[in-house]
């Protein structure tokens, strides 16, 4: 699951490996089939990259998923880390009630 603060962790990750392979923006602009200012904008954390420019990205990069993953699910707290166990864990009839229980929950808190 992919959070707004997330763009920024993404473009970092990308952005250093871009470094590490020694290569510009309009280098990998080009490798992906992206102009230059794609690449700085998803580096800056202002835009996601899309699914297919994603696998691109991480095709060219060498990158792994894992570590995309590790770094989103670090920055969760272990309440939201535990919420979203629990919501994997659960059938969608589990789910149906969760979600009846937490709209009206969530508005009264507001």
């Amino acid at each position: 699951m992919l959070l707004l603060k997330d763009k920024k962790i993404i473009g970092e990750i990308i952005k250093k490996q871009r470094k590490t392979k020694k290569l510009t923006q309009a280098q990998l602009a080009e490798s992906v089939e992206l102009n230059e200012k794609q690449i700085s904008r998803i580096e800056a954390g202002q835009n996601f990259p899309t699914y297919l420019s994603f696998v691109k990205l991480i095709e060219v990069l060498d990158l792994d998923l894992k570590e995309f993953e590790k770094t989103t699910n670090n920055e969760l707290s272990d309440i939201q880390q535990d919420i979203i166990a629990i919501i994997k864990n659960s059938n969608d009839y589990e789910l149906k009630i969760f979600l009846e229980i937490i709209k009206p929950l969530k508005k009264y808190l507001k």
